[in-house]
């Protein structure tokens, strides 16, 4: 709105100047080789309205651009307010250890603007910022409440049977394992450690 009303005072004024410009008129020579500058009715010589013009102009266009840049910060705190608020939402206080039972009330389906828990190489993340990832419909909700360690190993989105379960991760599965571990740890926040968590599982 406040750009439209600027355009409208910028045609306005560069209206106003046109019609002062068409308005001035020649004085009648008094010989031939005597005359008078033409002079507006105002008595202003064209060249100062003409530099009105164009130094109204710069002025109109440097506000509308100065209206853009305040619309685009005010856009930016708004989002950050925004962000402070999932943030607030999403807390959980971290601690020094956490059960794997603990970690099944954060999955994201109680409270759904809530922390998300889930667990890798022993350590537990809040990964909230992904719900889009793991919370409830998405495509890695599976991990999300739990240990998620053998199925980033695995690449795997599917439960693992109790035979599959007591097969030890191979040494390919253990690296894949460590890519994960690394952007997920990079990415979220670190609330604390895996009760029980046995590190030969899954060391190199």
């Amino acid at each position: 709105m406040r750009r439209r009303l600027s355009t409208y005072h910028l045609f306005t004024v560069l209206l106003l100047c046109a019609r002062i410009i068409s308005s001035s008129s020649f004085t009648a020579p008094k010989s031939k080789h005597h005359y008078h500058r033409r002079k507006s009715a105002i008595n202003v010589e064209p060249s100062i309205i003409g530099g009105i013009v164009v130094a109204t102009g710069a002025t109109a266009a440097w506000w509308i651009g100065g209206a853009k840049d305040r619309e685009n910060k005010a856009n930016f705190a708004e989002y950050e307010a925004l962000q402070r608020e999932r943030e607030s939402l999403a807390f959980v206080q971290p601690k020094d250890e956490w059960l794997e039972e603990e970690l099944s009330a954060y999955n994201g389906e109680n409270n759904e603007s809530g922390p998300i828990l889930l667990a890798v190489k022993g350590d537990v993340f809040n990964v909230w910022k992904g719900r889009n990832f793991y919370g409830p419909g998405a495509e890695y909700h599976i991990m999300a409440g739990r240990d998620a360690t053998r199925f980033l190993a695995k690449n795997k989105l599917e439960e693992e049977t109790k035979e599959e379960k007591k097969i030890e991760l191979n040494i390919a599965e253990r690296a894949n394992l460590e890519v994960w571990y690394w952007t997920i740890r990079n990415k979220y926040q670190f609330v604390g450690n895996l009760s029980g968590y046995d590190p030969k599982a899954t060391e190199m």
